[in-house]
């Protein structure tokens, strides 16, 4: 988790949806099935050393301080993206708390479920599906890869427009069931 307690906030909301961690903040299943397939850096070492590798392989052709500058930039880009990502996701829980949404009897905990979005026939739900899985990745990844035309139109402009959406929809039940 990162250091900044906002992010750290936000992110630990983003693992209760995608079911890593509980209502309480304790790891789950889904986390124990991540760890075992090492898709994702779970530790601040293991994710140093991915970023060091990275590094290393910038350092190839370009200075390490705009190495380090630019993989700090798309840091900022994610910290960013997350934050709206993660409203998003307790506005969604909200309205599951509310009793506004029937949130799906399969997923135990009181978010929504981003690894089954793809199948809710909600309007509101699938503009958070499309948050997360699609704008976060372009917001970070067009960042990452040096492309700020993707990561603002394609990514982050899109994130802002899926939460304003979603806001709209939430105050007005048109994204009821």
């Amino acid at each position: 988790m990162p250091d900044d307690k906002q992010w750290a906030s936000d992110r630990a909301v983003i693992l209760q949806a995608l079911g890593m961690f509980g209502p309480d903040t304790k790891p789950t299943a889904r986390l124990n099935v991540v760890k075992a397939a090492d898709v994702a850096r779970l530790t601040k070492k293991d994710w140093q050393k991915e970023r060091d590798k990275m590094l290393r392989t910038c350092n190839q052709c370009h200075p390490l301080s705009l190495s380090t500058e630019h993989l700090e930039r798309g840091d900022q880009m994610i910290k960013k993206a997350d934050h709206l990502l993660a409203e998003a996701i307790r506005i969604v829980a909200e309205l599951y708390k509310d009793g506004i949404f029937d949130k799906p009897e399969i997923y135990p905990y009181p978010f929504p479920d981003l690894l089954e979005f793809h199948d809710s026939p909600n309007e509101i739900e699938q503009k958070l599906f499309e948050m997360f899985y699609k704008h976060r990745t372009r917001a970070f990844q067009g960042t990452f890869h040096q492309n700020p035309d993707y990561a603002e139109l394609y990514g982050w402009s899109e994130m802002r427009r899926g939460l304003d959406e979603i806001k709209g929809l939430a105050a007005s039940g048109k994204g009821k069931r």
